[in-house]
């Protein structure tokens, strides 16, 4: 990962561009000013490439400000399962800020461009200001919320429900951060990040992805995802469009 403006004194945290989405959004300027005052700076991490390698120990911990990544799971046989996408504003790692290795690999879905602060000077600061650890505690149980709804949807739902599901969850996310033109979102994700991720495989998602263009529900570019009829596409993945 290459290290972008290493000496170069970060912008302060309360004109971060995607800080309404970071769990510091709604902090208070005292807070912001010591989020800003442990920031170590930016990296950037070219697309394809490791963020963070399952297992290793790491000091470091992210917020996502700009591109896409992805956790996920690699198995013996070389089998994978992608956990989640994280998207701008999106934290990275913090988990080890209470423990010295993680399972799961992080990779660089596009190229990215990450915030950087110590683990143990979070937690620290956390463990100094109750209101900056209750939105820090809110946005884990939040992200602990949307890995259960995944659950069920790799247990339960078929595949053209979990496909409809993780659309409709990925589009929903995607417009409340202002990303959305129209009813046009951007989409880098390809046929084997969908597999991956939905536990089907690079057929299967071909299929289910024909049937929902064929209805009309969505279209896809190279680049971006287009919602036709978001109500049909609730309807299909068994939820309300703005569940998540």
């Amino acid at each position: 990962m290459a290290s972008l403006n290493s000496n170069h004194v970060p912008e302060p945290c309360a004109s971060c561009p995607v800080k309404g989405h970071a769990f510091y959004g709604l902090c208070r300027d005292d807070d912001l000013i010591e989020i800003s005052r442990i920031r170590k700076g930016n990296s950037l991490c070219l697309k394809g490439r490791p963020i963070y390698r399952e297992g290793d120990t790491r000091d470091e911990i992210y917020v996502l400000l700009d591109g896409w990544a992805f956790r996920y799971i690699l198995l013996p046989n070389g089998r994978r399962q992608i956990l989640s996408f994280l998207l701008p504003g999106d934290f990275m790692l913090f988990p080890l800020m209470f423990r010295k290795r993680l399972p799961y690999s992080i990779q660089a879905l596009t190229n990215v461009s990450l915030c950087i602060f110590s683990s143990g000077e979070m937690a620290d600061l956390l463990a100094k200001r109750p209101p900056l650890a209750h939105q820090f505690g809110s946005a884990c149980a939040n992200e602990t919320i949307g890995l259960d709804i995944r659950l069920a949807d790799l247990g339960r739902r078929t595949a053209d429900e979990r496909m409809a599901h993780f659309l409709l969850s990925i589009y929903e996310r995607l417009k409340k951060r202002g990303y959305a033109i129209g009813d046009s979102v951007p989409f880098p994700l390809r046929l084997h990040h969908l597999a991956d991720a939905l536990g089907l495989t690079a057929t299967h998602v071909t299929r289910v992805l024909a049937a929902l263009k064929r209805q009309g529900v969505i279209s896809l570019s190279q680049t971006r995802l287009t919602v036709h009829d978001e109500g049909e596409l609730a309807t299909i993945a068994m939820a309300s469009p703005s569940a998540e």
